[in-house]
């Protein structure tokens, strides 16, 4: 479903053909410079999940992300087989600031926590991405049903961790799904911060899957 999805997009596109028609009514509200980034990390077997709203962006991002190398390991992150790229510029302050309070090493950080964007295009200004949008889109439609059709059932057995950091309103999910191994962060930011980090390391080490 999702990853079928994504792989009609076309070579060097910015784009998928299915969302064009809404993009084409929005394209303020993005920077198409760079390629799309539905999945950062191992979505396909990573443990750990991290729901977010889109991807930011800013100009370090965009010099390294309009280079052929940084277009090369944005778009290889799509199929949901590669660690998280410490290699992009502010990116591992990024993430790392959110999980390292996770009781592993960066290497294993990397290859353990998947983000998961509803919205696979970057915009400088989350404000402007808004329900009607991400309600049209084909995109997040996709990435909604992956989300409640395969991964909350996961999460509800146990078998993956899922934690909502931003864009609830977007995923379409609320509180009242709360368990175990789903969480909803806070403040906001994303940050897993220290009762949800606890709660991962105390799940992952009783898996030991890691």
């Amino acid at each position: 479903m999702l990853f079928d999805y994504w792989k009609a997009l076309p070579t060097g596109e910015h784009i998928h053909p299915a969302d064009r028609p809404v993009i084409d009514t929005c394209r303020h509200v993005f920077d198409l410079s760079i390629p799309p980034g539905p999945v950062n990390g191992r979505l396909k077997t990573a443990p750990v999940v991290a729901c977010f709203l889109n991807p930011g962006v800013e100009r370090p991002d965009k010099e390294y992300l309009g280079t052929s190398e940084g277009r090369r390991v944005l778009v290889d992150q799509i199929d949901g087989e590669h660690d998280f790229p410490l290699q992009i510029p502010r990116w591992e302050k990024w993430f790392m600031s959110r999980v390292q309070r996770i009781r592993l090493t960066k290497e294993e950080l990397i290859r353990s926590v998947a983000i998961f964007n509803v919205c696979a295009y970057a915009s400088q200004n989350a404000k402007l991405v808004t329900k009607t949008i991400l309600r049209d889109l084909p995109s997040a439609q996709i990435a909604r049903r992956h989300l409640h059709e395969l991964l909350i059932p996961q999460a509800q057995r146990g078998e993956r961790f899922l934690v909502i950091c931003r864009g609830a309103w977007a995923w379409e999910v609320s509180r009242s799904m709360e368990c175990d191994t789903i969480r909803f962060a806070y403040p906001r930011g994303g940050h897993f911060g220290q009762e949800i980090s606890e709660r991962i390391s105390a799940w992952l080490q009783s898996r030991s899957t890691v």
